[in-house]
C-alpha cells in the first residue's frame, strides 16, 4: 500500500510539474422582430464535435424541441437558454459559446453533463453600439482607448507590470543558442531559486498594448495585453519548492466585437469577453462583466503569475487530484489603462505585420521579422529554461498567440 501511495505521490508530482511547465447569461431580447437582425443561427447537432444532423434555431422562444443534441454551436453575439423539458422546464443551461460535446471531464472543472434539451431560448447579447461609419486609424486608437479596462493588481505582489521602454532597459534582444530571437535579462541569474532586482518591474511606468485584429464573420477582437518582468510559478507541497517560474510573462484580455450594418451606416458594439490565464480562459459576455462605467470593464490580475480574471477569489486552473494549482486575485492597486501614458494600440495583421495607430515606437517589437539579427522583432521574452522545472523558458510575444493569428479563435 506504502509503494502504491508513493508511487502515486510521484506520478502526481511529474504531471503536475510537466502540465506546468508547458504551461449565466443575463442578456436578452428573445423578440425576433427586433430591429437588428443577424443572419447567424445557433445550431443543435446530433453528435459531439459539431458532427451528424444538425437544427437551426434563430433569435426566439422555442418551447418544444424534438431533436436529441449532443453539441452546440453558438455564434459569439447570442445567449442560449436551454431546458430539459419541454416550456422551459427542468434543469437549465445556459451557453454563451460553443460546446462541442454534452459530457465532459475536466483536469479543472471535473465531471459536467448536459441532458437532453426539449426546449430553449435563443436571445442576442445586448450591448451600447458604436457607429464606426468612416472607420479609420484615429477611431479605431479611440475605440481601444474608450473601451480599456481597469486592472487591479493584486494586494501586495511584489512582481509587477512594466512598460516596453523598461523592459529594453533591463533585457537584451539576443539570438539564443537555438537561433531564435529572445530578450534576456541584463542582471545574472544565480540559481534556480535567485530573487533579483529586475524581477520586481515597475507598476508606476507600467504601460498596456493593445491590437486590433479583425476575425472571420464581422468579428473584430482588441486584445489587450500586460507584460510582467517574472512569474513566479506557484509552491508544490509535496517537494516544498517553486515550480514553473519564468523571466518574463506576458498575459491578455480579449474584448470581441460584433461588426454589421444598419441604415446605410457601419456599427459595432462589443458581445464577448475573454479573460486569459496559463492555457486557459474563462469567457464572459458583456452584461457579466463587474463594470467601472459604461465602457471600462474591471480586471483582477493574480498574485505573482499574473492571470487576469473577472473577479476576486481563488481560481484553480489545474487539478491533479493530491496537487492543486490556483490563482488568486485581490483588489489591489487599480491601474486604469485607458488614462494618458498608459495604453499604446496598433493594428496586426496576424502572419504579416503590426502597425502602431498612435505613433508607438514599439511596434517593430510585435512585427514578424524574427529571424533578422539587427530588428526589435522577438519571439521569446524572457531567459531560456536554465534551471527547469524550478525557472523555465519565457513565453512568446503577443503576435504569435493562437487568439491572435486565428481568423476564428477566441479565448
Amino acid at each position: 500500500m506504502k509503494k502504491y501511495l508513493k508511487l502515486l505521490l510521484t506520478v502526481t508530482v511529474l504531471v503536475t510539474v510537466i502540465a506546468f511547465a508547458e504551461l449565466s447569461a443575463s442578456a436578452l431580447s428573445f423578440d425576433s422582430g427586433m430591429q437588428y437582425q443577424t443572419e447567424s443561427r445557433v445550431t443543435l447537432w446530433s453528435k459531439k464535435e459539431y458532427k451528424g444532423k444538425s437544427k437551426h434555431f434563430g433569435i426566439g422562444e422555442y418551447s418544444s424541441v424534438d431533436f436529441k443534441s449532443r453539441s452546440i454551436t453558438v455564434p459569439q453575439e447570442f445567449v442560449v437558454y436551454a431546458y430539459s423539458e419541454e416550456n422551459f422546464g427542468g434543469d437549465e443551461y445556459v451557453f454563451n459559446d460553443s460546446v462541442d460535446k454534452f459530457f465532459k471531464i475536466s483536469l479543472t472543472d471535473g465531471i459536467s453533463s448536459v441532458k437532453n434539451i426539449r426546449s430553449l431560448k435563443v436571445g442576442l447579447i445586448e450591448s451600447e453600439a458604436v457607429d464606426i461609419t468612416g472607420l479609420d486609424d484615429e477611431m479605431k486608437n479611440r475605440i481601444m482607448t474608450d473601451y480599456a479596462p481597469r486592472i487591479h493588481m493584486a494586494q501586495g505582489d511584489p512582481y509587477q507590470a512594466v512598460s516596453m521602454d523598461w523592459t529594453f532597459e533591463h533585457f537584451d534582444r539576443v539570438m539564443d543558442s537555438n537561433g531564435d530571437s529572445r530578450i534576456v535579462m541584463k542582471e545574472k541569474i544565480d540559481g534556480p531559486f535567485d530573487i533579483c532586482e529586475t524581477f520586481y518591474g515597475d507598476q508606476a511606468s507600467a504601460v498596456a498594448y493593445a491590437f486590433w485584429v479583425e476575425k472571420e464573420n464581422n468579428y473584430v477582437d482588441i486584445v489587450y495585453f500586460i507584460y510582467c518582468s517574472y512569474d513566479s510559478g506557484k509552491h508544490i507541497w509535496l517537494i516544498n519548492s517553486m515550480v514553473g517560474g519564468h523571466p518574463g510573462d506576458w498575459e491578455h484580455f480579449t474584448l470581441r466585437f460584433l461588426t454589421y450594418e444598419e441604415n446605410g451606416k457601419k456599427y459595432m458594439r462589443p458581445v464577448k469577453t475573454a479573460f486569459a490565464a496559463h492555457t486557459f480562459a474563462e469567457i464572459e459576455t458583456w452584461e457579466e462583466l463587474e463594470m467601472f462605467d459604461n465602457t471600462h470593464c474591471t480586471i483582477y490580475c493574480a498574485a505573482g503569475t499574473h492571470g487576469l480574471y473577472p473577479h476576486t477569489g481563488t481560481y484553480t486552473y489545474m487539478n491533479f487530484i493530491v496537487v492543486q494549482l490556483k490563482d488568486v486575485c485581490t483588489k489591489g492597486e487599480a491601474w486604469d489603462l485607458w488614462l494618458p501614458g498608459k495604453l499604446e494600440t496598433f493594428e496586426l495583421v496576424p502572419e504579416e505585420s503590426c502597425r502602431a495607430l498612435a505613433g508607438s515606437k514599439w511596434a517593430e517589437a510585435f512585427s514578424y521579422d524574427v529571424e533578422n539579427p539587427d530588428s526589435l522583432a522577438t519571439l521569446y521574452w524572457g531567459n531560456e529554461a536554465t534551471y527547469p522545472p524550478f525557472m523555465n523558458s519565457g513565453p512568446q510575444g503577443p503576435q504569435f498567440k493562437t487568439e491572435m493569428t486565428s481568423k476564428s479563435s477566441f479565448k
